[in-house]
């Protein structure tokens, strides 16, 4: 599995539909998260991958739980992601996860911006 697919895997295990950045349907219902695919190398500094989660609610509760549940995932030293080629190390980046207010007329739209560190173990 290439490592884009790998990273497309991990994020789909959350119950939640998973969109690289740049394919987000149109028509997308929430809740979905959408990833910005960065892409590193071997012997190369980790990179940062923001994450974005995305509700319709009237409630924290639901966000704050799906941050908690991908940090619980990762947890303290990070979580090993085998692709072709050999691992992504995926890490809790700085700062690990914050709310963002959505711009809108619907005060119902919640997000969350997460920062995924991602180090790539693969061979070029």
């Amino acid at each position: 599995m290439t490592p884009e697919a790998a990273i497309q895997e991990f994020f789909e295990q959350f119950g939640m539909e998973a969109y690289a950045a740049t394919e987000v349907p149109s028509d997308a219902e929430f809740p979905y998260l959408t990833y910005d695919l960065v892409e590193g190398e071997w012997m190369q500094p980790e990179v940062n991958m923001p994450v974005n989660l995305w509700f319709r609610t009237n409630s924290e509760k639901k966000p704050n739980a799906k941050v908690r549940e991908i940090g619980k995932v990762l947890g303290n030293g990070g979580t090993l992601v085998k692709c072709d080629g050999g691992t992504l190390w995926l890490k809790k980046g700085s700062p690990w996860a914050q709310a963002v207010r959505e711009e809108s007329d619907d005060n119902t739209i919640k997000r969350r911006y997460v920062n995924v560190n991602v180090e790539y173990l693969t061979a070029s």
